[in-house]
């Protein structure tokens, strides 16, 4: 066995029983059983977000700039959606806001080292993709009805091409049930990142559902659209061609919107 195969073999036992996972869970157990895990997990959260601030802001291993959370409400609950091309997206764009932010992540995540005690303990929620799951959505409801901001890639997955793909209408469905609004944020160079580039995120105004919209398929298809083009607008990113070939959608509503404002940019000082 030559020397680099044998680093790799370490580097690999290494990262299979790295000490988190070990140790994160029984100190969560711990902390439940005193009654503090709500008070704990909010702490790992928060110096989480400041770890991320300083890595992704500050310029200590990506550069970038940032806009200002003005743009965020700081009350209430939200969805919180952005364009998805890296594995670091969450954190990135969720260090750049002052809410705390309970992302949907796909449960095959919570089966990789590391990721699996740093998703319990920030309070992720858990989704088996391509089937109804009915406790992933009672979970985000229930952070909803509790007036936090639930995290979402409108995309479902992340895109293998750099373009940006079609949404879904999850996000847009929650919405309207709620009668909450969405906070796009578009993320400009994480497709294909690596450490030392410049990566910018752009935080768009809160966009509400129009009033009297009601919560039905046709409606969620328009409103995801409105989450679509906000997000282009801001990651200027291209979309996928081979998505859109179809007919615009219009939603059942007495008054619909004639225009679709900008969202505002504007930049950290």
């Amino acid at each position: 066995m030559t020397i680099k195969s044998k680093r790799k073999k370490f580097v690999k036992h290494i990262i299979k029983y790295n000490v988190l996972d070990y140790f994160i869970p029984r100190l969560r157990k711990l902390y439940k059983r005193l009654g503090i895990l709500d008070v704990m997990d909010n702490c790992f959260y928060w110096i989480a977000w400041k770890l991320c601030n300083w890595a992704f802001t500050k310029g200590r291993l990506w550069s970038g700039d940032s806009t200002h959370e003005a743009n965020v409400p700081q009350t209430g609950a939200g969805i919180f959606i952005a364009n998805h091309s890296h594995a670091l997206d969450p954190f990135i764009s969720a260090c750049r806001i002052n809410r705390k932010v309970h992302w949907v992540s796909k449960i095959e995540n919570y089966y990789l080292p590391f990721f699996r005690p740093i998703l319990q303990s920030s309070r992720s929620i858990p989704i088996r993709r391509g089937e109804s799951d009915q406790n992933a959505m009672r979970l985000i409801r229930k952070e909803l009805s509790q007036g936090e901001f639930v995290g979402m890639f409108p995309e479902g997955t992340r895109t293998r091409n750099g373009y940006l793909g079609r949404f879904h209408t999850g996000a847009a469905r929650l919405c309207l049930e709620f009668q909450i609004p969405y906070i796009p944020v578009g993320i400009v160079g994480s497709y294909k990142s690596k450490i030392g580039d410049k990566i910018d995120v752009h935080v768009g105004r809160a966009r509400y559902p129009p009033k009297g919209m009601k919560d039905n398929y046709e409606n969620a298809k328009w409103f995801a659209e409105q989450m679509r083009q906000d997000i282009l607008r801001l990651s200027g990113a291209v979309p996928d061609p081979q998505y859109f070939k179809s007919k615009t959608v219009n939603p059942k509503v007495e008054e619909i919107p004639t225009s679709v404002s900008t969202p505002s940019i504007t930049k950290m000082h």
